[in-house]
């Protein structure tokens, strides 16, 4: 059921994402070029740029320029590009009120892919939406591990109350059993009282018979 309803949230989240690749112009550390933007929403900078080391890892290692806020590969080969010949790959997050615009530009060397390439177009448009799939299923992933996570809080929870409710059954049985022998004490104490006050009687007779008996010495 989880792997269903897994399936079923991505297919919508990449349906949705896909066909929304535009060519924009972008300021990169090599001036303005052509680039292939997209958003991602509910996602950091910071997050989004760690998924893109390990998701572009096959192709090579992912440096950053902090000056120029981008992120660049260099001589990597991406089979979708320029039939495989080695590219140099730039990309730029640019964190939006909803999530992250991202930039992703191939340099041919000669010039930058942009609509006027249309095969190597396709082909980037391909790395870009494989890497939307790879971010929505990171995301879905993490949604599903909180929701196991609270199940399994819950879960516990209702053991616990469970626990709970046999300890309370348990001491009822014992406030039971209590209130049985202090009904019974209850009854022994009446009696004890009433050979008390009988007590008492006796005794109060016997000390009046004394006080009479002295006065009637002083008499």
């Amino acid at each position: 059921m989880k792997i269903l309803y897994f399936l079923a949230m991505l297919i919508l989240i990449v349906g949705q994402s896909f066909g929304q690749v535009k060519e924009k112009q972008i300021n990169l550390s090599l001036g303005v070029q052509p680039c292939l933007s997209t958003n991602i929403d509910n996602i950091k900078e910071k997050k989004i740029a760690k998924l893109w080391k390990k998701f572009f890892k096959p192709y090579g290692k992912v440096k950053r320029n902090k000056r120029a806020k981008e992120y660049y590969s260099t001589g990597v080969t991406v089979n979708r590009i320029k039939s495989g010949d080695p590219v140099d790959v730039y990309i730029k997050f640019v964190e939006a009120a909803d999530g992250i615009n991202m930039n992703l530009c191939f340099d041919l060397g000669t010039s930058f892919v942009g609509k006027d390439t249309p095969q190597e177009y396709k082909g980037a448009e391909d790395v870009i939406n494989e890497f939307v799939i790879y971010v929505k299923q990171n995301q879905l992933q993490d949604k599903l591990e909180d929701a196991e996570d609270d199940l399994s809080h819950l879960e516990k929870s209702l053991k616990s109350a469970r626990k709970k409710n046999k300890k309370l059954h348990r001491n009822i049985e014992k406030y039971k059993q209590k209130i049985i022998k202090a009904e019974e004490d209850i009854e022994k104490n009446k009696d004890k009282q009433e050979d008390l006050k009988k007590n008492i009687k006796l005794q109060t007779d016997k000390v009046k018979e004394l006080q009479n008996d002295i006065k009637a010495l002083k008499k």
